[in-house]
């Protein structure tokens, strides 16, 4: 082999080795830089927000409005009614914070009507963000969100919370988180000394949670709190499930079966 092979061998095998180097330098390079991130609804964080307010039937000269605000680390439902938030509830709400937008347009010249965002049927606001909802795509089954001034295609798993009945944000527990059971007092025939009774109280979970519309009371179920203040409840059902009302609030507590023997154990 001559010289002249050797050498154009070897050059082109440092061609290739600085190819390589390179093309490794670039690919380690690529790797190095932040992924884009997806456009998401919404710039806030949960951190940021202390108020929600979801408006329904935006048409209605009075639409029907649900607030609620955030007390330190919970939230309370201030209307329709005065009573703690469910915070898984709310928590669902909070996932439209993350959701991608799949497609935005600028609205200004656009036939709202087409998208369902004429007037709408509901409104989320987060703080002062509005969040108007319209149908959903036909084909790609996301809904078309306005937000300022501009149509969003999104996914979100919301709408049915949104338009569904309020009392869903309220929360199942029957004793506010933060308070504790001290006694109860339970109609005759039930044993108010019973063991754990006052966990049972301090720990009960509705099923769901209802508007009171009026019943006929088996008897009336006393608790008070460690604040001195006290949860009175009309026991409505004598078998099935077990349905408390509570009158102050005009909601109804519809618990499983199963309760009955522990927060209502017989003499």
């Amino acid at each position: 082999m001559s010289h002249v092979t050797q050498a154009r061998r070897l050059l082109l095998n440092l061609v290739l080795l600085l190819l390589l180097v390179g093309l490794g330098g670039m690919a380690w390079w690529y790797s190095q830089q932040p992924e884009p991130q997806a456009e998401t609804l919404l710039s806030l964080t949960r951190a940021d927000i202390t108020r929600v307010t979801i408006t329904r039937e935006l048409g209605r000269e009075k639409p029907d409005i649900i607030r609620l605000e955030r007390e330190g680390e919970r939230w309370r439902m201030l209307e329709p009614k005065q009573v703690e938030a469910n915070a898984t509830r709310v928590s669902q709400l909070f996932t439209l914070l993350d959701e991608s937008v799949a497609a935005s347009y600028e609205s200004e010249g656009k036939d709202l009507s087409q998208y369902g965002l004429t007037l709408g049927e509901v409104s989320i606001a987060f703080n002062d963000e509005v969040l108007q909802f319209g149908i959903e795509n036909p084909v790609s089954r996301k809904r078309y969100v306005l937000h300022a001034g501009k149509i969003k295609l999104v996914s979100e798993a919301v709408y049915g919370l949104l338009t569904g009945e309020a009392t869903a944000l309220v929360a199942n527990k029957l004793v506010p988180e933060g308070r504790s059971v001290k006694t109860v007092w339970l109609p005759e025939g039930f044993n108010t000394k019973a063991a754990g009774l006052l966990q049972n109280w301090q720990s009960a979970d509705a099923l769901r949670v209802e508007v009171y519309e009026g019943g006929t009371s088996k008897g009336k179920i006393i608790l008070t709190l460690d604040d001195a203040s006290r949860l009175e409840f009309e026991l409505l059902s004598t078998q099935g499930e077990l349905i408390l009302a509570n009158i102050a609030t005009r909601l109804r507590y519809v618990l499983a079966d199963a309760q009955w023997i522990n927060l209502l154990p017989i003499n």
